[in-house]
């Protein structure tokens, strides 16, 4: 399930950075240096981020990094150190980064896991925050190539890596969740791995005892039955894992936006209507103030009213 899951795709890519100092101001300073101050001001909540202009955007995420982790010197057996006359003193190899790495991860809505997905949201993405997009980037190896939005979705697409654990949020019922997906045909692959095997133990006895050519021959066709049992059986689960989920209903980012707004609006109706709910001589006027709750806040349209994108809490 890499990459796209239960209606998502998950873009995770690594671009290196300039290392060449630049101008600042009547100073210069490092690429990575400028970097951060563009990401530092760039803002965030209350539907000011650039990202929420894009109606597909779920989640966005930068970070720079700077080197890889050291974890420390590798453990080695004492007494074999003794034996092969190693210095456990001595220095050992470590891993380093020719260049800091800016780590760009976004989550968005994509009818599956093609290139044009990836493509078409990209260059969405560039038509809606061009110039805050061209502040970050402008530091990363390579960018000059990118004029339009075109450019920049195959530059995005040059760092992609592939994204082997996605975070999905949105299964409600797991449950339904497992029973919609397809069924892998054990029997289809295990009978004849089965069946190999038997032969194989057949022609084993029978080349054992007699030795002979049909012995031989049919402990041959055991072997042959039996790799292509497991090799068949092994392809379809592998077939199968890659296979991502059945997305989840109402996972899109307009019919989230929408909950989170009846959330919100359904919570202020309870607190203000406690006291009808109370009164069984208030029925009349509860339902009535019902009522116009469904009225302002049209529950089954998705587009209005609703929450703004990038909006946090409620």
């Amino acid at each position: 399930m890499p990459t796209f899951d239960g209606g998502h795709y998950f873009l995770t890519a690594l671009l290196p950075v300039k290392t060449d100092a630049i101008p600042d101001g009547s100073a210069f300073t490092s690429p990575v240096h400028a970097l951060r101050k563009q990401l530092a001001i760039l803002p965030t909540g209350s539907g000011q981020s650039p990202f929420a202009r894009n109606a597909r955007n779920h989640f966005v995420r930068f970070a720079i990094i700077d080197d890889v982790a050291y974890n420390g010197r590798e453990q080695t057996n004492v007494i074999w150190t003794e034996l092969k006359h190693i210095d456990p003193t001595a220095a050992q190899p470590q891993d380093h980064l020719t260049c800091p790495f800016l780590y760009f991860a976004t989550e968005f809505d994509a009818a599956d896991g093609a290139d044009t997905e990836r493509d078409s949201y990209l260059a969405g993405l560039w038509d809606t925050m061009q110039k805050e997009l061209q502040r970050i980037f402008t530091f990363c190896v390579g960018f000059e190539s990118v004029t339009d939005a075109p450019s920049f979705a195959k530059y995005i697409a040059r760092c992609q890596l592939e994204t082997t654990m996605s975070f999905n949020d949105y299964y409600v019922d797991i449950e339904d969740t497992v029973k919609s997906l397809p069924v892998w045909p054990a029997d289809k692959y295990l009978i004849p791995a089965g069946a190999g095997a038997a032969v194989l133990v057949l022609g084993l006895i029978v080349f054992c005892f007699m030795s002979g050519k049909a012995g031989f021959i049919l402990l041959l066709l055991g072997l042959a039955t039996l790799a292509a049992g497991l090799w068949f059986a092994y392809a379809s689960i592998m077939a199968a894992g890659a296979k991502p989920f059945p997305a989840a209903a109402d996972s899109n980012l307009p019919a989230v936006l929408k909950a989170l707004h009846l959330q919100r609006a359904f919570t202020r109706f309870a607190i203000d209507n406690q006291m009808l709910a109370a009164d069984a001589g208030s029925a009349d006027e509860f339902h009535a103030a019902f009522g116009n709750f469904i009225v302002r806040n049209q529950p089954d349209q998705l587009h209005g009213p609703t929450q703004p994108p990038g909006v946090t809490g409620i």
